[in-house]
């Protein structure tokens, strides 16, 4: 047992506790004119995207395989893996840069398409350095120095990178005095709205004005205060500053603009960093859509559930998520899918070249696009000139902040900078309304410039909506509509088939109910004044699909609607499938509810409907759009984006990319027919789908070709089931015709012999090519001879 402590289990080698007490024992019995011992601690750059791209498994061979060719070039003393793609090694200093080279090439050669490379930082140990740890940490400084930078791939730890740890530890130690002192300072930046040009926000920024060392920059003291797990520290006190900012600007009677504040990766892990925000805010008592909560991409690609969670509650909340840093990942477009954003923020750097490139153009038109249609809006950062201004006004992104706009400045230069942004617009406006008074023309108002709507809440007409609201008409009008676009006949079977709940939360009674046509639920009847937790805590029991009860519990719990309640929340939705009867599927079911307040009292209203044929309506309109109108198989334009996904997210075991066509297929259009044809077309699609369509996808391409992606195969069952498509003849009868045709089909498996799907298709192609050319009739395997 003790043994398996000291030692990775993934690749052999000695842990870093193992590796710190033996490297301390080398270290106290060397003699003094023993060869000079170095410590080199080895660093895997773009690793992550590595695991991404190829799977956990493909990662773990990796990284076996490195571990043995570091064991190979550092045979002499010590090698052990610290964690993830970092190694550290205890050698002598002979040859130790040209060893280095070595190990990188054998790096790079690994996987030339991977994109990973090696970093090393190197410390020479001297004769009176006692303590392996501090050697460590001064040969993983050295290397970390290094990681932008693609001319060497080592450093030696010197002076320099001394007086940087030893600024490093100064940060460590003293942050609690900064926060304490008052050190530490909020600055804000403006944000502005890209076509009008006017402030709609802030973001905040951290300084520290030290004593001892001056003024820092956050590029210095942030990753410092990340890698000691102590960032949490920072951030918690910048949010409190903000909303203390916040709270004496609207003392003083102003109107605050939003403030975004950023959350470091690590603070999710170490902090509910929910409960800190949502703290401050209810300390100074300021409105929840003053505070937006900013994410770096890069943090997503931590433990997602955490994440995920965290950032759900907070838009639950009432706060908008922005994510910061947009487009510096590997998978930014996949986040989209898995997280809910309000803001996407991009930096101006990835659009250097966007006055004479137009593929950049192109790309960040498309971004937008995609953004708007997905209802989250965009925000450049860095804008430096007009023409990045002009070129953002062309492509249609909302907002901006940037030097251009205004550096950032305390609060109270952020005061004179509104009063001065209001001064220039009274004079643009006033000496436009002079300049067409001169030329005797009419000013006419074309659009209010007053707040921006979607940082207010419209207004209406009040007395319009309260009639509309208290009309019998205006209501049943709107119910018609509302139960014919959910596919019900009528009002009354749409009343016949919802429930209506009233329950008084506080003191946990049901007050009125409407369960179907019925009171009862699955044979269960309920009254008022019963409990309404206990009738939920059944109704969900008996009637929620066991996969989506947890979820369904906590939306309709009790105490947490009165907690969501007191957070600004008074309604909210749910879809979830409900059993009707247990010798039927279970049904989608939509979920509404509001809750309001009545003699202190919070009362609870729901309506539940039943969506299924809506559901099915649109899974409908879904499916048209995605299978070929033929064949009913995936049509290309579906398939390929699915097989593409698949192949990113693969992890285990092997697939295969299999292109397939009918021999002669152009000889049975004009000897029969286009109509047989069709005929054909139909039949063969059928049997591809009993064949591969259950672990596989298979699409219709264009005529008679079709592409099957399988996953997680068996090459023997694979071959098999390819034999039993290309070895027989077909037959389809057609009126009084029998139509009598071979399939022939080429195949590559995956990893093995290809890796994206470009490559995959140019071969499985060859192969299918190579079967042709054979006879027909047959299904080959690419093979590169």
């Amino acid at each position: 047992m003790h043994r398996n402590e000291e030692i990775d289990q993934l690749t052999g080698l000695p842990n870093l506790y193992s590796f710190r007490k033996e490297a301390q024992k080398l270290m106290d019995s060397r003699k003094n004119r023993e060869r000079e011992f170095v410590i080199i601690y080895f660093d895997i750059q773009n690793f992550k995207s590595y695991n991404a791209r190829y799977g956990f498994e493909a990662g773990d061979r990796f990284l076996q395989n490195i571990a043995k060719h570091i064991s190979k070039i550092f045979p002499e003393l010590m090698v052990a893996r610290f964690s993830d793609d970092h190694f550290v090694v205890l050698a002598y200093y002979d040859s130790i840069e040209s060893r280095i080279d070595d190990l990188g090439r054998r790096v790079k050669s690994y996987n030339p398409d991977a994109g990973v490379d090696l970093r090393a930082g190197i410390y020479e140990i001297d004769p009176d350095d006692m303590d392996i740890s501090i050697a460590c940490d001064r040969a993983r400084i050295a290397c970390n120095s290094i990681k932008k930078n693609y001319d060497s791939i080592f450093r030696y730890y010197d002076k320099e990178l001394g007086i940087q740890l030893e600024l490093a530890h100064y940060i460590i130690h003293h942050i609690g005095d900064a926060v304490l002192h008052g050190y530490i300072q909020v600055y804000y930046q403006p944000v502005v709205r890209v076509i009008t040009g006017r402030v709609c926000g802030f973001e905040a920024l951290a300084r520290w004005v030290d004593p001892v060392h001056g003024f820092l920059m956050p590029g210095v003291f942030i990753p410092i205060l990340e890698d000691a797990h102590l960032i949490y520290k920072l951030d918690t006190y910048i949010i409190r500053q903000v909303c203390q900012d916040l709270k004496e600007l609207m003392d003083m009677g102003l109107k605050p603009h939003p403030v975004s504040v950023n959350l470091s990766r690590t603070d999710f892990h170490q902090k509910d960093m929910y409960r800190v925000v949502n703290d401050a805010v209810g300390m100074f008592n300021i409105p929840k859509n003053l505070i937006h909560v900013e994410v770096t991409e890069s943090a997503l690609d931590d433990n997602q559930d955490v994440l995920k969670g965290t950032i759900d509650k907070f838009r639950r909340g009432g706060y908008q998520v922005w994510m910061d840093d947009f487009g510096s990942g590997y998978s930014s477009l996949n986040l989209l899918k898995d997280y809910e954003f309000d803001v996407l923020k991009f930096d101006m750097k990835f659009l250097q070249n966007f006055g004479s490139n137009p593929k950049e153009t192109a790309i960040w038109e498309n971004v937008i696009n995609m953004a708007e249609e997905i209802g989250i809006q965009t925000l450049a950062e860095g804008v430096e000139t007009i023409e990045a201004w002009d070129f953002l006004k062309r492509v249609g992104c909302e907002k901006a902040q940037g030097y251009f706009f205004g550096r950032p400045m305390t609060k109270e230069e952020c005061l004179d900078y509104l009063d001065e942004c209001k001064e220039i617009t009274r004079q643009s406006v006033a000496e436009k309304d002079e300049e067409a008074l001169d030329h005797n023309k009419k000013i006419i108002e074309l659009k209010k410039e007053d707040d921006d709507p979607a940082e207010e809440e419209r207004i209406g007409s009040i007395d319009d909506e309260l009639f509309m609201a208290e009309s019998p008409v205006y209501l049943t009008l709107a119910a018609r509509g509302f139960v014919s676009l959910l596919e019900y006949n009528s009002y009354s079977q749409f009343q016949k088939h919802s429930f209506f709940i009233v329950a008084n939360l506080s003191q946990n009674k049901l007050l009125r109910l409407h369960l179907s046509s019925k009171r009862k639920i699955l044979d269960k009847a309920y009254y008022s004044d019963e409990s309404y937790q206990n009738m939920i805590d059944e109704i969900v029991q008996n009637t929620v699909i066991q996969d989506e009860q947890e979820n369904v519990a906590d939306f309709f719990g009790k105490d947490r609607l009165i907690l969501a309640y007191h957070s600004g929340i008074t309604s909210d939705e749910i879809e979830f499938h409900r059993i009707v009867d247990k010798k039927m599927a279970p049904r989608w079911t939509h979920t509404i509810y509001q809750v309001m307040e009545d003699k202190g009292d919070l009362i609870g209203y729901f309506l539940s409907f039943d969506i299924d044929e809506y559901k099915r309506s649109k899974d409908l309109v879904r499916q048209m759009a995605e299978r070929d109108s033929l064949t009913g198989l995936y049509n290309r334009h579906t398939a390929v984006p699915l097989i593409r996904n698949r192949l990113y997210r693969h992890q285990h075991g092997q697939s295969a990319l299999i292109m397939a066509d009918i021999d002669d297929f152009r000889r049975i259009n004009d000897s029969y027919g286009h109509f047989a044809g069709d005929e054909v077309l139909r039949r063969i699609s059928a049997r591809l789908d009993d064949i591969f369509g259950r672990d596989g996808i298979v699409c219709h391409l264009d005529q008679d070709e079709f592409l099957i992606f399988v996953e997680n195969i068996d090459e023997d069952n694979l071959k098999s089931r390819i034999d039993t498509l290309c070895e027989n003849i077909f037959e389809v009868n057609y009126h009084n015709d029998k139509i009598s045709f071979t399939i022939s089909a080429g195949f590559v498996i995956h990893p093995d012999q290809g890796r994206g799907y470009h490559d995959l298709f140019r071969k499985a192609d060859m192969a299918l090519g190579d079967a042709k050319k054979k006879g027909k009739g047959m299904g080959l395997q690419f093979n590169e001879q």
